[in-house]
């Protein structure tokens, strides 16, 4: 088979940590069996009373971003940041990922009628876009009308965020002032991740405003903050945004957060030289496998990132396009010894990830992983009816590579090169494959073209993909999943589908589970889809990413946020006691 890819885009890298600061070390909390589980968040909290006023917060990000568009294919984390401190997120997250309703754009979001599905936002009459004009029903229908993907213009940021929106039949104003409704043409639970971020009605007004228009500026913005000239204005390499005048929320502590470009690698020197006052270690870490200690006046806040380290199989050719053979392989993997490996010399938590749709510190979460085997003799029998043999005088034991007549089962690890994570955990998988028979070549590529030329083209046995989970299950990741469809030559599109594997079942799930408004129902269906999934094997949940963030000692309110939206105007610096 052939991969063709349509609208698949770079999964955003929330790298496994390997580093931790001696002096932020704190236990994780235990479960109730005794076991360790992960850490939602972990935070530098303080009341509002017990923040300094004024002040200007660098934070530093990998590159200022290079649109302000959120669902366009070349957003980036920084690209989110600024957009929650200058955007409209109608809902606030907490570090579980459960949604409330964000009192500063609304007073109520209701569901009011099932059959059409239609849902009702009041909005708080007193919040308005920095031109002046009141949020309004033009803002939300001119949204779904740019990500409906019924208008092709708007482009590849149109058709890579359908979902939920080509879901709406229609948006118009309610019955009472400051109401919108929405009207749907098919049920979709998760609507409440729809219109995050909310952006000005100017924005989506044509394709070039939504495109080209977002890359440096916004029609208008309604946050705490507000955009401070284009990104990278001042030669500094930096995204600032000011306090915003027109704010009738909680007045922000901060004068200004300059979101400040550093490379990964230079990010905890940045910190310890004060020359930044927030910064994620953890691709620094990743790549360089130091541990350098907390310098004087730093501290690292550690927590579970949203987003978890999977073994990536491509089902659609080569070896693992045998179901039996993709199973005897992730049957073979030690998650554990993995988990173990990069986790605990950081006195983290050492957990396996047992579900591809939800977190463990997300709500509806079961471990699913007993649908595998998981032991190198299961392992063993798959591969021997598979028809994958050991010699007449040979065992795994000794290492020798299974063959199919004269063919060896022979597999390539894609890494990324100069990653210490990626380097160490491939040097376990070998030993670990080799034990049932089969060989396995690491071939480590630059992180520029890991992604674009190798795992999207197809060009890959196994890879070690970094995935971020959705903060609203199954609303983003149905497409990962999603059946390849087959072309008349063959090749297949696979979409955001990296495994090139699907069943007409694992999608009849996915779409009960986001059709299914009724919460406990959408879990039990999005669990009965994530067994389905450990059974085809498109992937291997590794572990859930640590993600560790350096802050200075007299920042408050950041940290590592886990699924937990910012709420950017309590951030600042201590109050002088």
């Amino acid at each position: 088979m052939v991969y063709r890819n349509a609208n698949l885009r770079a999964p955003r890298e929330t790298s496994a940590a390997v580093l931790v600061a001696a002096a932020a070390l704190v236990l994780a909390a235990c479960s109730g069996s005794g076991a360790p589980a992960v850490r939602a968040d972990d935070m530098a909290h303080a009341d509002r009373s017990a923040v300094a006023q004024g002040g200007t917060l660098h934070w530093a990000v990998d590159a200022v971003p290079t649109t302000l568009n959120a669902f366009a294919a070349d957003a980036s984390p920084a690209t989110t940041l600024a957009d929650e401190a200058l955007l409209p997120t109608l809902f606030t997250l907490d570090a579980a990922g459960k949604a409330s309703v964000d009192q500063d754009y609304l007073q109520s979001a209701d569901q009011v009628s099932a059959s059409p599905q239609t849902v009702v936002y009041t909005l708080n009459p007193k919040a308005v876009w920095s031109d002046g004009k009141p949020l309004g029903v033009a803002d939300f229908a001119g949204q779904w009308h740019a990500l409906s993907g019924a208008d092709p213009a708007f482009g590849a940021a149109g058709a890579a965020h359908a979902d939920g929106y080509d879901s709406i039949a229609s948006v118009a104003a309610g019955a009472k002032p400051n109401q919108v409704k929405v009207v749907f043409a098919h049920p979709y639970a998760p609507w409440r991740s729809l219109f995050a971020p909310l952006y000005p009605a100017a924005a989506t007004a044509s394709p070039q405003a939504f495109t080209d228009g977002l890359k440096s500026t916004l029609a208008a913005d309604a946050g705490p903050f507000t955009l401070k000239g284009a990104p990278g204005v001042d030669g500094q390499n930096t995204l600032t945004v000011a306090r915003n005048p027109r704010w009738w929320g909680d007045r922000a502590k901060l004068d200004a957060i300059a979101f400040t470009a550093v490379a990964p690698g230079d990010a905890a020197s940045a910190l310890a030289s004060h020359r930044v006052d927030v910064a994620d270690l953890s691709r620094a870490a990743d790549d360089s496998g130091n541990t350098p200690d907390a310098t004087s006046g730093t501290e690292v806040l550690r927590a579970s990132a949203p987003g978890y380290l999977a073994l990536a199989f491509n089902g659609g050719t080569g070896l693992l396009a045998d179901p039996q053979v993709r199973r005897a392989v992730a049957d073979a993997v030690d998650r554990q010894a993995l988990a173990d490996a990069v986790l605990k010399p950081l006195n983290l938590p050492a957990v396996p990830l047992g579900n591809h749709l939800l977190m463990e510190d997300q709500q509806g979460y079961q471990d699913d992983a007993a649908a595998l085997g998981a032991s190198a003799a299961t392992a063993a029998k798959l591969l021997d009816a598979a028809g994958w043999r050991l010699g007449a005088h040979s065992d795994a034991a000794s290492g020798a590579t299974r063959i199919n007549g004269t063919k060896p089962l022979a597999l390539t690890l894609l890494t990324r090169a100069g990653s210490a994570r990626d380097a160490a955990l491939a040097k376990l998988l070998t030993a670990q494959l080799a034990k049932v028979g089969v060989g396995l070549t690491t071939k480590p590529v630059p992180e520029a073209d890991f992604f674009t030329k190798h795992v999207a083209a197809g060009d890959f046995d196994l890879a070690l993909v970094t995935w971020p989970a959705s903060r609203f299950p199954v609303a983003d990741e149905r497409a990962l999943f999603a059946k390849p469809q087959v072309n008349s030559d063959g090749s297949l599109t696979v979409g955001q589908n990296l495994s090139g594997t699907g069943t007409d079942e694992i999608d009849s799930l996915l779409g009960q589970a986001v059709a299914a408004t009724n919460p406990s129902d959408a879990t039990r269906l999005t669990n009965e889809a994530d067994v389905r999934i450990w059974q085809a094997a498109p992937s291997l949940p590794l572990f859930q990413s640590p993600q560790l963030v350096g802050i200075r000692s007299n920042v408050r309110n950041a940290g590592a946020f886990g699924f937990a939206v910012p709420r950017f105007q309590d951030i600042g610096f201590a109050a002088q006691k």
